[in-house]
């Protein structure tokens, strides 16, 4: 029981969940505890009904118990990722690629290790600003070389292209482009973080393997942002279709969106989802709370559940359709705000955390 005391105070640090988050998470864990010690004693007098109870308790303990392993697994594999640089000296190499003029609507940006940062300018030039630090090399004049050699910056066919393969190279780099509607924009990082901000584009595609991937005031179609081991941050974004996954850190999502798909195994979810596109909403984690602000302009059909946890549904005059409060499993199916006729349909789900839905503003 102290052990678990002590995962919940390191979650509360790490942000995982919140302080009130980690109370409801101790109190349960403690009546878990006080319903097992309840259940060890002997007894000559058999309760079949009761025994049937306890097998299916059996179970619930197994399937919980491969979840707990399915999360260890995703642990293991992140602390595996060593991204440290052991490599010794390195050598700083600034240089910037610049074309003017350029014509162009898809976008592939590949980094091995570093960051990246991209916006729009009031200018018709693409301009990209690399700070790198050069390892394994033995003078300036040779990792520049080696820089120059590795990195690729291309435009063709309507395509832009650019890439840095290299592990051994570590670039901060910032890509300005010209302020215009883009087809698609593809961004890829091993270890780093991305930020992007101010585009607009049909599809945008954001993933990272170890670093957070933070969006701001991009407009489009269709949006797809990962990672393994860091958080998303979406602010003040509009797209008919947003999805989220990460495996190790928080989701916080704030606009309008037609459809929302967002899933974490370890980390809260948090969403404020504003205007009338709204008509679809999946919300998953394992380890961690989902808090969710709702648009009152559209009829909402929930389907809340936590196995331990709390259900809490603030939004005035909801109908409850089905409601169920067991020792390991609350669920909430609710209908909201049913004078509006365009329906959105709205699932959240946590293993070990809480599910908050907040009316709009």
């Amino acid at each position: 029981m102290k052990e678990e005391q002590v995962k919940i105070l390191k979650m509360v640090e790490d942000g995982i969940v919140s302080a009130e988050e980690a109370v409801e998470l101790i109190e349960s864990l403690e009546k878990a505890e006080q319903a097992k010690n309840q259940t060890q004693f002997v007894s000559k007098n058999v309760d079949w009904e009761k025994r049937e109870e306890q097998t299916n308790d059996k179970q619930h303990t197994s399937k919980k118990s491969k979840f707990v392993h399915f999360m260890e697994e995703a642990f293991t594999k992140i602390k595996n990722v060593d991204l440290d640089f052991n490599f010794g000296p390195h050598y700083t190499v600034s240089h910037i690629f610049h074309n003017q003029s350029a014509s162009f609507s898809d976008m592939d940006i590949d980094i091995s290790n570093g960051t990246l940062t991209i916006f729009p300018w009031n200018e018709s030039d693409v301009r990209i600003e690399c700070e790198a630090r050069v390892y394994q090399s033995d003078d300036q004049d040779k990792a520049r070389k080696k820089f120059i050699e590795e990195a690729e910056f291309l435009i063709v066919d309507d395509h832009l292209r650019f890439l840095i393969p290299s592990k051994n190279i570590k670039a901060d780099v910032t890509i300005k482009i010209p302020n215009r509607i883009y087809n698609k924009i593809a961004i890829k990082l091993f270890n780093g973080s991305i930020n992007a901000e101010n585009l607009s584009v049909g599809q945008f595609k954001a993933k990272s393997t170890n670093g957070t991937v933070t969006i701001d005031h991009i407009d489009g179609n269709e949006a797809d942002l990962e990672t393994a081991n860091g958080s998303i941050k979406v602010e003040q974004s509009s797209f008919e279709t947003l999805e989220t996954e990460t495996i190790n850190g928080s989701t916080r999502i704030d606009g309008q969106y037609g459809k929302v798909d967002s899933q974490a195994v370890s980390g809260s979810i948090h969403c404020d989802w504003h205007g009338e596109r709204a008509h679809t909403g999946f919300f998953k984690t394992t380890t961690g709370s989902v808090r969710l602000r709702l648009p009152n302009s559209v009829r909402i059909d929930g389907q809340l559940e936590t196995n331990i946890g709390n259900i809490h549904c603030d939004i005035d005059n909801y109908k409850i359709v089905e409601q169920k409060k067991e020792m390991m499993k609350r669920s909430l199916h609710f209908d909201a705000y049913s004078h509006h006729e365009k329906l959105f349909h709205l699932e959240a789900e946590t293993k070990t955390g809480s599910v908050w839905i907040i009316p709009s503003e």
